[in-house]
Parts: C-alpha cells; sequence; structure tokens
C-alpha cells in the first residue's frame, strides 16, 4: 500500500521492520501503546506456560483476560497456537496464576476479573490460508487484526478478509436479534446511567434520528450513522463520523482512528455524567455532518 503525504505530495512507501526479529519489533511497539489500540492493560511479555509462549498476556479495562498473538511471516500458522493457550487459560490451576498477576500489577491491581469473556487476539502482516480455513470453524470469537507499516508509522486494522469470513457465518447461524436491553445490560448501575441520559440527548436532537443494533455496539443515523456506542460495564466508548476540517474538540478527548478504514473517524470514552453537555457537543457536529 502507498501513502501520500498530502502536505508535501512525498510518497510514503510501506517498509518492512528491519533486524533480526522483527516480530519482536512488531510487539514492543504493540505493548507499548496496548490501552490506546486495543484498551487493554499489558501484563507480561513471552509468558512462559507449559508447552508453549505466549507473547503478550494483559487485562482489559473491563477486566477480561487477553492473550495476544504476533506472527511476522504469512506462512506461520497463528491461530492454532492462540486457542491452544486459550485451553490454557481455562484451566482452574491457570485462573488462580492469572489472578495473582493481575494483583501484583499496580495499574491492574484493584480490577475485578471477569472470566465470562477471554478476549483473544491476533495480529499478522498477511494471514495463510491455513488460518483463514481454521477461523471458519471455529466457535471462539478470535479478533484478527493486519498491520502495515511506514516510515515512523504503525497502522493496526481488522483483517478484510478473515473479518468477512465471519461476518458470513454469523449471519448464516445467527437468528437471535440484539436489543437495546441486550447491550444496556451489559452495564453496572453507572454505566446504565450514563447511557440512559445519553440516549435520551441523542433522540432529542431531531425527529429523523433513529436507532440500530449490532451485535458489538448501538448505532445512530439518519441517512448513514453518525455515531456508534460500545458499552462498557461502568463507561461508553463512542465512534463518530467526522470529517475533520470541520470538527473542533477544545479539550482534546478524541482520538482519530481514521486508518482504521471504518465510516467512524473518531473515538472517546464517556466516564463522567458531569461531561454529559460537552460530549453532546461533539455529538452533534457527528450529526450535523
Amino acid at each position: 500500500m502507498v501513502r501520500i503525504n498530502t502536505k508535501t505530495g512525498e510518497i510514503i512507501e510501506e517498509k518492512e521492520f528491519t533486524g533480526s526479529n522483527p516480530e519482536k519489533q512488531l510487539q514492543t511497539y504493540i505493548e507499548k501503546y496496548l490501552l490506546n489500540i486495543l484498551h487493554c492493560h499489558f501484563l507480561k511479555s513471552l509468558y512462559k506456560i507449559p508447552g508453549g509462549e505466549i507473547d503478550t498476556l494483559a487485562i482489559t479495562e473491563e477486566g477480561n483476560p487477553c492473550i495476544i498473538e504476533y506472527k511476522h511471516r504469512k506462512e506461520e500458522t497463528i491461530i492454532n497456537q492462540i486457542v491452544f493457550y486459550y485451553d490454557w487459560l481455562q484451566e482452574r490451576s491457570t485462573k488462580y496464576e492469572f489472578e495473582r498477576i493481575v494483583k501484583e500489577n499496580e495499574a491492574t491491581s484493584t480490577i475485578k476479573i471477569d472470566w465470562s469473556k477471554i478476549r483473544l487476539v491476533c495480529i499478522a502482516k498477511e494471514y495463510s490460508k491455513w488460518d483463514i480455513s481454521l477461523i471458519k470453524h471455529l466457535d471462539s470469537n478470535i479478533e484478527c487484526y493486519s498491520y502495515t507499516y511506514h516510515k515512523n508509522e504503525l497502522d493496526i486494522h481488522p483483517d478484510p478478509i478473515i473479518n468477512q469470513n465471519k461476518r458470513t457465518r454469523l449471519g448464516q447461524n445467527t437468528t437471535k436479534e440484539v436489543s437495546f436491553e441486550d447491550h444496556r445490560n451489559k452495564a453496572d448501575t453507572k454505566g446504565k446511567e450514563l447511557l440512559d441520559l445519553l440516549r435520551v440527548e441523542i433522540l432529542e436532537l431531531g425527529d429523523n434520528v433513529q436507532e440500530g443494533y449490532a451485535p458489538e455496539y448501538i448505532k445512530y443515523y439518519t441517512d448513514t450513522t453518525f455515531l456508534t456506542i460500545h458499552v462498557r460495564k461502568n463507561w461508553l466508548i463512542l465512534g463518530l463520523r467526522i470529517k475533520d476540517n470541520k470538527f473542533t474538540d477544545p479539550k482534546g478527548i478524541t482520538k482519530d482512528i481514521s486508518l482504521r478504514k471504518w465510516t467512524i473517524t473518531r473515538e472517546l470514552k464517556f466516564k463522567n455524567i458531569d461531561d454529559i453537555n460537552y460530549i453532546m457537543s461533539l455529538v452533534k457536529q457527528a450529526y450535523k455532518n
């Protein structure tokens, strides 16, 4: 993929990691910005277990255990590895070990672990035909990301081929419709209060505002989606569809996610009910956009 600097006209060509261990370089970058990229707290790197070594052991902001695996070369398989590590994390003795690691980490010591979901993340340059075939037959919800590396830039985005296969399989096998209450029930009392207040404010933007539900998020749209809400236990992640040249965010609480190639281009967290007026000033810009 070729990128162009719109100010200078310079072509920024895709590069490869150099050195003896490019996979380790990729891992180092991801772990450094783990909270920004995947909303996870870092716990351990290259964590040895019987029969293997987990690249990155982490925990999500919601308290779900997380395993992250990396691959630099296309021909190497990654899916079967992460499934093996998933089985290890399900063992009773392992859960005690993981809980000890979380409590001993200063940044995560107060997080309550939620074992109802284990997050599995793969990050690779490309996925082999074996991985693409295997993912279609697994019930586990494995997140597959591809990366591109340019000069001083690392882009992480959902892999288009694998995620298309997952969507196809989901459409064939899933009949249950998702409702607002399904999303609301993901939150605790504080999270429900944030969601309920925000929902009222959004629906009052105009009679043309409609509400819809995807398995992972709530969406608000007119002719197109201008806002998405991912519900967490006691906060919300908001996604805005906005044009940067017309967008103002004086407090700088949103981040640019346009490189993910989604319709949504900016993202922010809503954690404090006192911020509702400022949050809505951003949402209104997306609505008017």
